[in-house]
């Protein structure tokens, strides 16, 4: 399974900071790009926010953002309503989440910067 929809599977609550990064790095930098069809609902809400707030990072190119946002918004679609009960931020709201990845901000944050990757182009080199 993917790391993306492992979390998704797992749920925000109960994922490690590394699981979140792997997930993370997997959509900037290798070009994943999730099918969430046929997905359970809370599950495809889950991975529906996960790619949505993913794509808004600024280490992607224009052309992986539309293709994320797309992918966001085809699943976000077909979902029910549903409020959230906890104080999440406010796309993780419109989504319906009661959890976000705010948690998990510190430990992303050094991956979406112009250095690591520019550490990861001449790796690939």
């Amino acid at each position: 399974m993917n790391s993306l929809l492992n979390v998704a599977h797992k749920g925000l609550d109960r994922v490690t900071d590394q699981e979140v990064v792997k997930a993370a790095l997997e959509v900037w930098y290798q070009g994943y790009v999730p099918t969430l069809s046929g997905l359970p609902l809370e599950e495809r809400r889950l991975a529906g926010y996960l790619v949505d707030r993913l794509s808004r990072f600024n280490c992607l190119s224009a052309e992986q953002k539309k293709e994320l946002q797309t992918v966001a918004s085809e699943a976000k679609a077909n979902l029910p309503e549903r409020l959230s009960r906890e104080r999440v931020d406010g796309l993780a709201q419109s989504w319906g989440l009661d959890h976000d990845l705010r948690p998990f901000m510190k430990a992303l944050l050094p991956f979406q910067t112009r250095h690591y990757k520019r550490g990861l182009d001449k790796t690939a080199a």
